[in-house]
């Protein structure tokens, strides 16, 4: 990895840890600069903009959702390694300091983004579940999960339950997130 790329890595893990703090409008390049012992002129080389920055943001979190689901999507496979691989992610995210969804960061200053940033961020909301909906329902036809109604309203309402679960995480302990995985295991009949 080069200088410049470990410095991008090193202002988007910085600046997505001070969003989570402290909302889009609660930080500015120099709360950046200053604790990573960079100028603002080496963010600004790689973001000119805030919403450059946000749109990298949501583009990582993105490309990360894709490279893990990119095989499932193809080909298909078992579902339930792609939930536990989702429920994998969501624990690994709290644990490394990122305890609320690029999806719940943005929608505190929601009014505020660009257009653009609005179009990448219901973008990745749709892939996101689009991948899981996928999951619902070759997981139902290859008897691994059980529920009733559309499979899409199934991936909605569990992504919502982990985003809640993970502010809930934040305040509390991680616990509550291993609860809601069982709690949603439970109500797609997973059995051990």
């Amino acid at each position: 990895m080069t200088q410049a790329s470990n410095t991008r890595e090193q202002i988007i893990d910085k600046a997505f840890q001070l969003m989570l703090q402290r909302g889009l409008n609660g930080f500015s390049y120099r709360d950046i600069s200053e604790p990573l012992g960079v100028k603002n002129a080496a963010i600004h080389y790689h973001f000119p903009n805030k919403m450059d920055l946000v749109k990298a943001l949501i583009d990582e979190n993105h490309q990360v959702l894709r490279k893990g689901t990119a095989e499932f999507m193809a080909y298909g496979g078992p579902a339930r390694p792609q939930l536990e691989g989702l429920f994998a992610f969501a624990m690994s995210q709290c644990k490394c300091g990122r305890p609320i969804c690029m999806v719940g960061a943005l929608a505190i200053d929601y009014d505020d983004l660009s257009d653009e940033i609005k179009r990448a961020n219901d973008y990745f909301m749709k892939d996101s579940v689009a991948w899981l909906t996928k999951v619902m329902d070759i997981g139902r036809s290859q008897d691994e999960f059980h529920f009733e109604g559309e499979a899409e309203s199934k991936a909605v309402s569990i992504l919502a339950m982990i985003q809640g679960a993970r502010q809930m995480a934040r305040v509390h302990d991680l616990d509550y997130l291993e609860r809601i995985f069982d709690q949603i295991r439970t109500d797609l009949g997973i059995v051990d």
